[in-house]
């Protein structure tokens, strides 16, 4: 066989191929390769068998073949059944073999056997056919990533498809203005695999980075909260402490008041007594280190503006929620209730928040007493300019949150009191 232009660019195209089956296995596999040094030579091992079989024999059947135990080989690095591994090596064979058949067909390569020598020449149809099956691995990994609960922007859908298409129209106005210029076109083909390859590495590890990021922000807020659990404890312990070691002398006190006829003095004793009782109050001790420390620092506040809170929590020490979900939800609910109840009367000023789990639901209700109108425009709720009501604010990125666990949040607000119920299956 002739070592012409067109071999050179299938073994270039043969190597970007490896970089197609990578993110193939990121689509199919939950976890990394156990061991990176096997997974690498495995796939080494496809780029040589199969490169090796279509110089030597170069029959489809038996590239099919030889693609498809080589792709499994490369898999079997992976953490899985062999029934899955069969499954996926299937699936990655097909997904490889639609965009062959497609442009095969475009460029007039319709009649052929699987059991006789290929005589494919067309540098441009083997580049446009790594190019779409590497279009179509990018919108799998996208749509992963989106069933994943991960933010995939409308730029990266976009960039995932013109980035390959402006690189495989450029390759072909490129080869068709410099002809059969070897040199140019190897490199050129060589550029455009690098620039795609490149395009979405630097991506991904922008990605990681910005995970990275991520995790340290939330494990500060994690910080935060147990800091601000452990001092209202700590504070709670010392003052339950003072408050046994002064309540023998505050009850003789009140006694003698009582005997000695002195009603209002004894009354005014027993407030004092009793406004002690209501500071660094733990309105949450289920153990969950993240809801406890919220729901009490929130709550601290709360008592401070006069408002009674009513409080059921039961939930277990760790939730298979992200530390970011809790907070956005539970913490929007109680700034939109503290705010709203600063505008109504002391006397009414009543909060009650239940957060329970039970058969691997997450059940959050919140109520509260409001003044004022409430708007809606467009079915969400909104806040007018001359109304101090709050309640609006949040609740879409509440909403957002609630629906990642595939949960429901129902609103509703008669009679002057304000309620959310939600449920997030976790």
């Amino acid at each position: 066989m002739e070592f012409d232009t067109y071999n050179i660019v299938y073994l270039i195209s043969n190597f970007f191929t490896i970089f197609i089956i990578q993110r193939f296995a990121e689509v199919f596999f939950s976890k990394q390769c156990y061991n990176k040094i096997l997974s690498i030579l495995a796939y080494f091992l496809f780029f040589i068998a199969t490169s090796l079989s279509y110089f030597i024999f170069d029959i489809p059947i038996i590239s099919l073949i030889v693609n498809w135990l080589t792709i499994f080989l490369a898999f079997s690095t992976y953490s899985s059944t062999i029934q899955k591994r069969s499954i996926y090596t299937t699936y990655t064979i097909a997904f490889m073999l639609f965009p062959e058949l497609v442009v095969g067909a475009v460029t007039g390569y319709l009649h052929f056997s699987v059991f006789k020598d290929g005589s494919y020449s067309s540098e441009v149809g083997i580049i446009a056919t790594k190019i779409i099956t590497y279009i179509e691995v990018l919108v799998f990994n996208n749509i992963k990533s989106s069933k994943d609960n991960k933010s995939v922007s409308s730029s990266l859908w976009l960039a995932t498809v013109i980035i390959p298409f402006t690189t495989l129209i450029y390759e072909i106005m490129f080869v068709d203005s410099n002809g059969a210029d070897r040199s140019k076109m190897i490199t050129s083909v060589a550029l455009l695999f690098i620039i795609n390859a490149t395009a979405f590495y630097l991506y991904d590890a922008l990605s990681q980075s910005y995970i990275k990021q991520s995790q340290i922000r939330i494990l500060e807020k994690e910080n935060f909260l147990y800091s601000r659990q452990c001092e209202i404890m700590q504070s709670s312990t010392e003052e339950l402490q003072s408050f046994r070691h002064d309540m023998n002398n505050q009850f003789i006190a009140i006694v003698q008041l009582l005997n000695s006829k002195k009603y209002e003095e004894a009354e005014i004793q027993l407030q004092k007594l009793s406004e002690l009782t209501k500071s660094k109050i733990i309105f949450s001790t289920s153990g969950n280190v993240i809801i406890d420390g919220l729901i009490n620092y929130k709550l601290q506040n709360a008592v401070a503006d006069n408002i009674k809170v009513k409080t059921e929590i039961a939930v277990s020490n760790k939730l298979p929620i992200d530390t970011t979900d809790i907070v956005t939800v539970i913490g929007n609910l109680l700034d939109n209730a503290i705010f709203a109840l600063q505008s109504v009367p002391n006397d009414d000023r009543n909060l009650t928040l239940k957060v329970v789990e039970s058969q691997q639901r997450l059940i959050i209700r919140i109520s509260n007493p409001y003044c004022g109108q409430i708007f809606c425009k467009d079915g969400v709720i909104v806040t007018s300019k001359g109304d101090h009501l709050n309640h609006g604010y949040g609740l879409k990125s509440i909403a957002k949150t609630v629906d990642k666990y595939k949960g429901y949040m129902q609103i509703d607000y008669l009679n002057n009191t304000f309620i959310v119920d939600i449920i997030m299956y976790i």
